[in-house]
């Protein structure tokens, strides 16, 4: 048997160094203490961002699965990333590190809504120091009207 540790109502916060990377809460978790694997259910999770570039992103996912030494993580079954008034609809992402805090990637089709305006696309990118979520591929914009979403 695998040691591991089962935890229920975690709340989390991620350092590197003294800059705090993320934060946020999941009704379940399992971290492998051999591997480091890490495997959470119903995921809310906060990345800091620049108050200029939108501010902090919020991603909610009903599933997600990292290893904790890699520092990476996906999130996945419906994921929502928001940061200011943008907000992206995909089934799945991904948190990748990066020396100056790390990125946000989708492969899957996405719809980004925000300003009245629908984006749907192959897949998208964020840096959340930037503030602008990048769709990637095949793009259709799409005028969305006044109270309809």
């Amino acid at each position: 048997m695998t040691p591991a540790l089962k935890l229920d109502g975690v709340r989390f916060r991620l350092y590197r160094g003294d800059t705090l990377r993320a934060s946020g809460e999941a009704a379940r978790a399992t971290l492998r203490r051999d591997s480091t694997e890490l495997i959470a259910r119903n995921l809310a999770a906060v990345l800091p961002g620049a108050p200029a570039a939108g501010g902090d992103v919020r991603i909610t996912a009903p599933a997600g699965q990292g290893v904790v030494r890699d520092r990476t993580f996906s999130a996945s079954g419906g994921v929502t990333v928001a940061q200011g008034q943008a907000v992206a609809r995909t089934s799945s992402a991904r948190y990748e590190p990066s020396p100056d805090g790390g990125l946000v990637r989708g492969d899957e089709p996405v719809v980004v809504q925000g300003d009245g305006l629908a984006l749907r696309g192959d897949g998208f990118e964020l840096d959340p120091r930037v503030g602008e979520i990048v769709v990637r591929g095949a793009v259709k914009l799409d005028a969305e009207l006044a109270g309809r979403r």
